[in-house]
């Protein structure tokens, strides 16, 4: 039976040995880990050293390993191992490794040497080979200052650097050379033995890219640091020659570095809710490779990546629109909707319309996913509504039309009326009812309203529980049928104050309504403070007045 997995407990002495020969693929993103992760991995070491008691001569003696994890291999018979996982301890404990040859006597340091290096053979008429060799980018800087017995010696922070990963390489070096010098000889001294024989780390080695996708789903379901595009990288790459790997490793990587990992990782769910127009429902290495079978390798990056992650930036980064405020004004709404369902229609879109009537579109689409918020439709309607849209996108079905789904029907119309004349605090979530005010103020407003606030709370005029004897038990006898409707409520850039809530009328817009300099950052609240008494009529006229500003815009009558 063919092995395809082989995982195996390995001290560092072992793992830096004949046995591996560590190569970082091209596809795999770049030396990442700063002086945080650097000084918490010398700290771990330290406390576990002083926790035991450890020193050289009792080093055989210590009843537990230290564990270092885990790293992904593909690995057949020979040495050579290309790194799937495990790149950044790889890395780290090579430049600590480094550090210590350093500063350490010749006795040690040539121990620590054979950590770092293969040793050539005049005999067998082999050259020097270092044990871990980095992407190509930053491989030559990695062996002149890292891994060359004497290069740490040629380091300093004004050492020129390439890369954003030269750079951490080099600092960290710098770091644990600046950390050993508060360490006494002693501890200097039991390091090397304590890294090379007590630290383990298990290799999980496997011979094809199929299992090694199959161990990162599972290691991605633990929880560690692993996400799909990282999966997918080194699938969608491979598929390319190899005279070409580096361009569209480069490419891939400019589109990460542009939107940062978690917004990266994020557009491949839109894309995969593009590709396949509907929610996912097998494993991830299923859901892709249906995905692969239509399109991978150059294709796969030209024609989606790159494309869909420009989109993506427009439509997220909305306050860099400057061209088009309307339409920056309504994506300023779409991205406070409390899910991002709509991005893959939004995507699919202006990708295949080519900004066609782009606005109008989006204007069409805020409208759907607004009155569906506060209609409070869940994740698996939302899920099959924006599948079937995706799908009539896809067979050019003209979203305009009364045959799209992205018409809001007869019966939504009248459910989100009743909500608009509810208890519009009480029952709407927070996002829904502050969504609802920030728009109607946005109608209200000239030009384009900036919402870019740190805080932004909704208050009521009338008190939810108004002082005794105070003038709003005489203008309000009965408070339920007012005290949560839309009329009643304003938007604040501050917090709330307990205490400014119960305030009479005047002294509450004068005050707890206004900014020190007299004035509201709202048009809304601005209409009350107007305002020289707050009574059931003008309540009354204030909610019949917002809602149909609201009807008009979503088209509700």
């Amino acid at each position: 039976m063919l092995t395809t997995l082989v995982a195996q407990e390995t001290p560092l002495h072992k793992v830096f040995s004949d046995d591996y020969l560590f190569t970082i693929p091209a596809v795999q993103r770049p030396y990442s880990w700063t002086q945080d992760q650097a000084g918490e991995l010398l700290d771990d070491l330290l406390e576990f050293i002083e926790h035991h008691g450890i020193n050289e001569k009792n080093v055989e003696q210590v009843p537990e390993p230290y564990f270092l994890g885990s790293i992904v291999l593909v690995k057949q018979e020979k040495p050579e191992s290309e790194v799937l996982d495990g790149q950044q301890r790889l890395s780290t404990l090579t430049i600590l490794l480094s550090a210590l040859r350093s500063i350490l006597s010749d006795e040690y340091a040539n121990e620590i040497d054979e950590l770092i290096v293969q040793k050539g053979s005049r005999i067998k008429k082999t050259e020097d080979t270092y044990r871990l060799q980095l992407r190509k980018k930053d491989n030559d800087f990695f062996r002149k200052y890292i891994q060359e017995r004497g290069g740490l010696a040629k380091l300093s922070d004004k050492t020129p650097v390439k890369t954003d990963s030269q750079g951490l390489i080099r600092d960290n070096a710098l770091y644990f050379l600046d950390r050993f010098n508060d360490l006494d000889e002693s501890t200097l001294a039991t390091l090397p033995s304590v890294v090379a024989t007590l630290c383990y780390i298990v290799i999980v080695s496997t011979p094809n890219f199929d299992s090694a996708f199959r161990i990162f789903t599972v290691l991605n379901d633990r929880g560690l640091d692993l996400m799909t595009s990282d999966i997918l990288k080194a699938r969608v790459i491979g598929d390319i020659n190899e005279q070409e790997q580096e361009l569209y490793t480069e490419k891939w990587e400019d589109v990460e570095s542009a939107l940062g990992r978690d917004k990266f990782n994020e557009l491949f769910s839109h894309i995969r809710m593009i590709l396949q127009k509907r929610k996912g429902v097998g494993n991830l290495k299923d859901e892709y490779e249906e995905i692969f079978k239509r399109v991978t390798g150059k294709p796969f990056v030209d024609e989606i990546l790159i494309p869909y992650s420009d989109i993506y930036i427009q439509l997220t980064n909305y306050q860099a629109t400057k061209a088009d405020v309307e339409k920056a004004k309504v994506l300023e709404f779409l991205n406070r909707i409390d899910n991002i369902d709509w991005i893959p229609v939004a995507m699919l879109y202006l990708n295949k319309y080519h900004h066609s009537q782009t606005t109008e579109f989006l204007k069409r689409l805020e409208r759907f996913a607004a009155i569906h918020m506060i209609l409070r439709k869940n994740f698996n309607w939302r899920q099959s509504k924006y599948s079937i849209i995706l799908r009539e996108l896809e067979q050019n079905i003209d979203p305009f039309s009364l045959n799209s789904t992205l018409n809001i029907t007869v019966q939504e119309k009248l459910e989100a009326l009743e909500a608009l004349h509810s208890d519009v605090y009480k029952k709407l979530k927070d996002t829904a009812k502050r969504y609802i005010l920030l728009r109607l103020d946005a109608l209200l407003s000239e030009g384009q309203p900036n919402y870019n606030y740190t805080t932004i709370t909704v208050e009521h005029v009338l008190p939810q529980t108004p002082a005794q004897g105070s003038e709003w038990e005489e203008r309000f006898p009965v408070l339920d049928p007012y005290v949560h409707k839309l009329g009643n409520l304003v938007l604040l850039t501050r917090k709330k104050n307990s205490q400014a809530k119960n305030f009479d009328f005047k002294k509450k817009k004068n005050s707890y309504f206004q900014s020190r300099n007299g004035v509201t950052n709202f048009a809304l609240t601005t209409q009350v403070i107007q305002e020289k008494e707050w009574t059931i009529e003008v309540l009354e006229r204030r909610q019949d007045m917002l809602i149909s500003l609201l009807v008009e815009e979503w088209k509700l009558n």
